[in-house]
């Protein structure tokens, strides 16, 4: 029993390591003081951070990145939450079909979707532009909003809403006092997972930017030229940005909830009075 235990620790450490060396050693090469990916690193430095921001290149990679993510974190989270709240409050056969189907593009290969949005491109006359860009991107992260906010939507108490219908509010304030209110921490987080889904797609991207480069695609560009620390500085931007969006999100939701757990106790003093 202790031999399989300790196995079974042994075997947890190596997929722990198998996952997050990697991203170890682009960081610990990010920070190379040396010009070239030898071990051991030549010293501490920002010198390749400074290199990529000073190109022009790299900085209009970034803003066509960070552009596509925003844009499609807003419209995958308008898209999905309608849904959502479709399927989850006018259940039926044909809803759970449609809802069945929106997970379709998860299980696709991105190259497959690729492909069909380059087919439909040309069918259409539509020039690759950012637009086209969202356009894929929203397919792919909108079953992800759907997802989620559809779980918040089935696992919270309904009763408020039917208390508030009851004490005379209408649907629409229902809808934005209390269920907006409610499911907003979901939809935001939502919105977060499609930010940083988009910010680093590349092979979608590639399919349909045309001469439009976002920061995936900078990467690629230069690693088919030369292999120098300067990469390695920009893919942990695209590592850090998503998991500060998150950070951002996770800190204004716990700060919003030590704030509604605060105001509490003073709304129940102020009904008592």
């Amino acid at each position: 029993m202790i031999g399989r235990s300790r196995l079974l620790t042994a075997a947890v450490i190596a997929l722990v390591a198998f996952i997050w060396l990697p991203l170890v050693v682009v960081l610990v090469f990010a920070f190379n003081g040396g010009s070239n990916l030898s071990w051991p690193p030549h010293g501490v430095s920002l010198r390749w951070f400074r290199l990529i921001f000073g190109d022009e290149a790299f900085r209009s990679g970034l803003k066509a990145s960070a552009v596509a993510a925003f844009s499609t974190a807003l419209a995958a989270g308008a898209v999905g939450t309608a849904a959502a709240f479709a399927f989850a409050r006018r259940p039926s056969r044909l809803a759970s079909m449609l809802e069945s189907g929106s997970r379709i593009p998860v299980m696709l290969p991105p190259l497959f979707i690729g492909i069909a949005l380059v087919a439909a491109m040309k069918t259409f006359a539509i020039d690759p532009s950012m637009w086209t860009i969202v356009a894929g991107h929203v397919i792919v992260t909108t079953p992800f909003v759907i997802l989620i906010v559809g779980a918040r939507l089935r696992n919270y108490d309904v009763t408020v809403e039917q208390a508030a219908r009851d004490l005379g509010a209408t649907p629409h304030t229902v809808l934005r006092r209390i269920t907006f209110h409610l499911v907003a921490p979901s939809i935001l987080g939502a919105m977060v997972v499609a930010f940083a889904i988009s910010f680093d797609e590349v092979l979608i991207t590639n399919f349909t930017s045309g001469t439009t480069q976002t920061l995936p695609l900078f990467v690629l560009s230069r690693l088919h030229r030369t292999i120098d620390p300067s990469v390695n500085a920009v893919a942990t931007i695209l590592l850090l940005v998503p998991w500060l969006a998150v950070a951002i999100t996770l800190i204004w939701q716990r700060t919003r909830a030590s704030r509604s757990a605060a105001a509490a106790p003073a709304e129940e003093l102020a009904r008592a009075a």
